[in-house]
């Protein structure tokens, strides 16, 4: 028998790390608000607001955020890496997915904004190709 537990969740096609669940479900610090990030070289990952600017050092001051259509969410980035290409913008560069509540303070994300999040990813996420070598993004088109 194989005892070996799954590290993931998959519905439909999307997947999420039970990394991920363990923390948004019950392995949170008390008081403290969790984000979301990716970037093209970084698995989608779970972060403290401390971690922020290390991913994205313009978090809160230069950055530009938009809102997951139909959510409370924002994605949060680097307008300075958004390249327009044929009319659309794609944007090569990390992303902090937040959650503010009605006072626009933040609020830890939950799996089921995660999971949201995933689905946002797989129907927006392109790879362009540029002299040869690919450049994973996210379209905002």
């Amino acid at each position: 028998m194989n005892n070996t537990a799954s590290r993931i969740i998959r519905s439909e096609e999307i997947t999420i790390d039970m990394r991920i669940c363990t923390i948004l479900a019950g392995g949170k610090k008390p008081g403290e608000v969790y984000f979301a990030a990716i970037a093209p070289d970084m698995e989608l990952t779970v972060i403290t607001l401390d971690e922020v600017p290390d991913i994205l050092p313009c978090f809160d001051e230069s950055d530009v955020s938009i809102n997951l259509p139909d959510t409370s969410l924002l994605l949060t980035y680097n307008p300075a890496q958004v390249l327009k290409l044929a009319g659309k913008r794609y944007l090569t560069g990390p992303v902090i997915l937040v959650r503010t509540n009605m006072d626009s303070d933040f609020i830890s994300l939950t799996i089921d904004d995660v999971y949201r999040f995933q689905k946002f990813l797989a129907s927006h996420s392109v790879t362009l190709m540029a002299d040869n070598h690919k450049l994973p993004c996210i379209c905002m088109d």
